[in-house]
């Protein structure tokens, strides 16, 4: 039997959920990132502006990831165990994160008439052990999120978000039946 292709408005639908889905995950990455720095420099407060900061880089790149993921960027392990192409895909997708971040930064520095090199002076530090450095935890928190959406792609769109927010009693085939 054959299923009817989906319409634009589910499309739209379903791109949205996804979005907001990616968005939020990386919202919470990014405030974390701030709310760890306000620690380590001893910051008194939250810092609200730089959290408004990391929901709006949130929200940029979640669309990033969401045009990169529709292009299949980084789906050379696809057929490979789940645990290749999830690795894979979280160091490439921080490697996007990063370049745009490095890039949003310099046009922040322009606009406000400083040098690329001050610009760059705000990114991790301003050296290159620091921005690796934040690579690998932007690559690392991200193994759970593509981790859970390699499952998704295998098991099926819904049965793993079934499982994780419906009771199992609910999910057909369910070992709590």
């Amino acid at each position: 039997m054959h299923t009817p292709a989906p319409t634009l408005k589910q499309k739209f639908y379903r791109a949205m959920k996804e979005y907001l889905g990616i968005s939020c995950y990386l919202w919470i990455i990014f405030a974390l990132f701030v709310l760890y720095k306000s620690v380590l420099m001893s910051e008194q407060g939250i810092p609200y502006v730089a959290q408004g900061v990391a929901l709006f880089n949130a929200l940029a790149l979640g669309k990033v990831m969401l045009i990169a993921q529709e292009l299949h960027f980084a789906e050379h392990f696809k057929e490979k165990p789940l645990l290749y192409s999830t690795l894979f895909k979280s160091a490439a997708f921080a490697l996007i994160l990063g370049v745009f971040k490095v890039l949003e930064e310099a046009g922040v520095g322009l606009y406000h008439g400083r040098s690329l090199s001050e610009s760059f002076a705000s990114i991790s530090g301003g050296t290159l052990k620091g921005i690796f450095v934040q690579l690998l935890l932007l690559a690392i928190l991200l193994i759970p999120f593509f981790g859970f959406s390699e499952l998704n792609r295998v098991f099926g769109k819904d049965k793993l978000r079934r499982l994780f927010f419906v009771s199992r009693q609910d999910v057909p085939n369910s070992p709590a039946k």
